[in-house]
């Protein structure tokens, strides 16, 4: 187990690199260390996410499947009016944009790993060519939501093609007879 501990998480969409920055805050050591999530991870990372939600959420899961959709979107947007550890930055970087010589430098994030244990979810971050973690964090739900909120975010600000609704699809769209 890696023990480097992430406590609070900043975003920040860089349309230079096309890249979203995370940077994690470890308070104990006053240190941080900073990952860059490809489209291609971010969007496997937002697909697993709904099932995951899904899966772990008490409200959700026994819930009939044609309700489970509506519930977590709920919950996702409940979670977002909560303040934790995660926060966006508030300037994205831009083509032709300079960026400080003296950040740490961001390590492209190979694979992000989440379990869930008594409504508590373990982040494990993984860089290429390592097989153990590099780093660890524990969310509770409302902060895991806020997390793949500002991913979710990222990828529209990126113009990645995702939808403009992590929980909602057309098809879970109430219908209407006239």
């Amino acid at each position: 187990m890696p023990n480097v501990r992430i406590e609070a998480f900043t975003f920040e969409y860089n349309e230079l690199q096309d890249r979203i920055r995370l940077t994690g805050n470890m308070y104990s050591e006053g240190g941080e260390i900073s990952f860059w999530f490809t489209r291609r991870l971010a969007l496997r990372l937002l697909d697993a996410s709904v099932e995951l939600v899904k899966k772990t959420s008490p409200g959700i899961v026994n819930l009939p499947a044609e309700h489970q959709a509506a519930m977590a979107l709920f919950e996702h947007q409940s979670a977002q009016l909560e303040t934790h550890n995660i926060t966006e930055s508030p300037s994205r970087i831009k083509e032709g944009a300079e960026t400080n010589s003296s950040e740490i430098e961001p390590k492209i994030l190979r694979r992000l790993d989440i379990s869930c244990k008594d409504q508590r979810y373990q982040l494990s971050f993984f860089l290429s060519g390592s097989e153990e973690a590099v780093a660890v964090s524990s969310l509770s739900y409302s902060q895991l939501h806020q997390l793949l909120s500002l991913i979710h975010r990222g990828a529209l600000a990126l113009e990645w093609g995702v939808e403009s609704s992590l929980f909602a699809t057309a098809a879970d769209e109430p219908v209407t007879l006239q």
